[in-house]
C-alpha cells in the first residue's frame, strides 16, 4: 500500500481516537474502570478487470483500493450485563475516510437473552456479522449479486435469544429500525429512506449443518425531485395518470426473505444462499439473487468454486408508455425508461479461487470471478488477489 494511503489511515484513525479519549475523560469516575477489549481485521486486496472492461468496480487497471480495508472495533463491560460496542472502518473505496460501521449498546437480560439498541449490522444473510471480515468467510468478498442489497447497517433496536431446538442450537434475531441510503437514480445520487424497519432471523446449527432463514419489511421512500417533476407530467398526460404513482415513491412497501445452507463436513464445504425482494410501487417490481460454493480443504489450503446469478423483473408500467408524438412527451417517456430501468439486472456468475492459511492470523487468497450481462451480451473478468488478517 502507498505510503501516502497508510497515513491518511493513520490521521483519521489518530482523529476518532481523541474523540474517544474525549468521551473517556467524560465518563463518570466509576466508568473509567470499565474493562476495554479491542480487536480489528484488515484486508489488503489488488484486482484488475479484463482489458477494456469494468467488473464489481475494477477497470483494466490494478487497483488495491476498492475492497481494501482496515477496520478497529472496541467493547467495554460496564458490569451488570451492559456493555457498549463501536466499530469504525476506513475504506479505500472511500479514500480511507473512517466511518463508524457499529455503535450500540447492549444489555443481557440473562445468558439466553440480550438487547441492543443503536447503530448495527442488519442480519439480512448468513454472513451478514462477518460482512468486511475476509477472513472469516473463503471468499475475498461476499457474493456480489446476493449481498449487494441497498444498505448492511441500520439505526434502531434488536433483540437476541439463543436456545435449542431438538439436536440443533439456536438463534432468533428480532429487529426494528430505520436507514438512509445513498442509491444512483436515473443520475442523481439520491438518500433513500427505509422508515418503519422491522423483521427477523433464525439461524439452526447442529454439528456440520447451518440453517440460516431472514425476512425484512420497511417502507420505502425516495426524495427525487425530478421524479416529483415527472410524476406531475405525467397527471398532466390524458389517459396516462397510472404512470405518477410508479414514477414517485412514498412509503412504499418492501419486503425481503432469504434462506441458507452451510455443509461443513470433514475437508468438503458447501455453501448456498437465495434472496428475493418485492417491492409495491417500487421502479423494480423484484429481484431474486442466489449462489451456490463448493470447496475442498488440502490441509491448510481450500480450493472452491462459486456460481451465482441476479435478476430484477422491471414495472410492467414501461410496457404501457404511449408512443412519443411530440419532442416533449418523446423527453418525459425516456426519462420515465431511465427510472424504471435503474436497477434492471440479469447477471450470471462464477468464481474459483484458493485460500492459503499460511499463519493463525492470515490468509493469502486468489480469485478469479466471470460475469455474464445477459441484457448487453457482455462477458467480464476480474482477477483479485488478497492478505487479510485479524488481530
Amino acid at each position: 500500500m502507498a505510503t501516502e494511503q497508510i497515513n491518511i489511515i493513520q490521521r483519521n484513525i489518530m482523529k476518532k481516537s481523541l474523540v474517544t479519549l474525549a468521551l473517556a475523560a467524560a465518563l463518570p469516575l466509576s466508568s473509567a474502570h470499565a474493562e476495554l477489549t479491542f480487536n480489528g481485521f484488515a484486508n489488503i486486496v489488488a484486482g484488475k478487470a479484463s482489458n477494456g472492461d469494468t467488473q464489481w468496480g475494477y477497470d483494466d487497471d490494478v487497483d488495491f483500493k476498492e475492497d481494501s480495508l482496515f477496520a478497529l472495533q472496541t467493547s467495554a463491560d460496564l458490569g451488570d450485563g451492559l456493555s457498549v460496542t463501536a466499530q469504525i472502518i476506513a475504506r479505500g473505496e472511500d479514500d480511507w475516510e473512517t466511518d463508524f460501521e457499529w455503535a450500540y449498546l447492549s444489555y443481557s437480560l440473562n445468558d439466553q437473552t440480550t438487547v441492543m439498541v443503536g447503530r448495527q449490522r442488519a442480519p439480512l444473510f448468513m454472513y451478514s456479522e462477518y460482512l468486511d471480515v475476509s477472513y472469516a468467510m473463503p471468499w475475498i468478498t461476499v457474493p456480489e449479486g446476493l449481498y449487494a442489497t441497498e444498505f448492511s447497517s441500520y439505526d434502531g433496536v434488536s433483540v437476541s435469544h439463543n436456545f435449542s431446538l431438538g439436536e440443533f442450537e439456536s438463534s432468533i434475531q428480532v429487529i426494528g429500525g430505520a436507514e438512509t441510503t445513498e442509491m444512483n437514480i436515473a443520475g442523481d445520487d439520491i438518500d433513500v429512506d427505509f422508515n418503519n424497519m422491522y423483521g427477523a432471523n433464525l439461524t439452526l446449527t447442529r454439528d456440520w449443518l447451518t440453517l440460516h432463514t431472514a425476512f425484512l419489511s420497511a417502507k420505502v421512500t425516495v426524495p427525487n425531485s425530478r421524479a416529483d417533476g415527472l410524476g406531475n407530467a405525467w397527471l398532466a398526460t390524458p389517459g396516462f395518470e397510472f404512470v405518477a404513482d410508479q414514477i414517485t415513491v412514498e412509503d412504499d412497501t418492501m419486503d425481503f426473505a432469504e434462506v441458507g445452507i452451510q455443509i461443513d463436513y470433514n475437508n468438503w464445504l458447501v455453501i448456498a444462499e437465495y434472496s428475493r425482494q418485492n417491492y409495491e410501487t417500487m421502479t423494480v417490481d423484484n429481484e431474486e439473487a442466489m449462489y451456490a460454493t463448493i470447496g475442498y480443504r488440502f490441509d491448510d489450503i481450500l480450493v472452491h468454486a462459486t456460481y451465482g446469478m441476479v435478476e430484477n423483473d422491471v414495472n410492467p408500467v414501461i410496457n404501457q408508455l404511449p408512443q412519443a408524438t411530440t419532442e416533449s412527451l418523446a423527453a418525459q417517456v425516456d426519462l420515465t425508461r431511465q427510472f424504471l430501468n435503474f436497477r434492471m439486472q440479469d447477471n450470471t456468475y462464477y468464481t474459483i479461487g484458493a485460500r492459503w492459511d499460511f499463519h493463525e492470523s492470515a490468509a493469502f487468497k486468489v480469485e478469479f470471478s466471470a460475469q455474464d450481462n445477459e441484457l448487453t451480451n457482455e462477458d467480464t473478468s476480474l482477477v483479485r488477489t488478497a492478505l487479510v488478517t485479524v488481530f
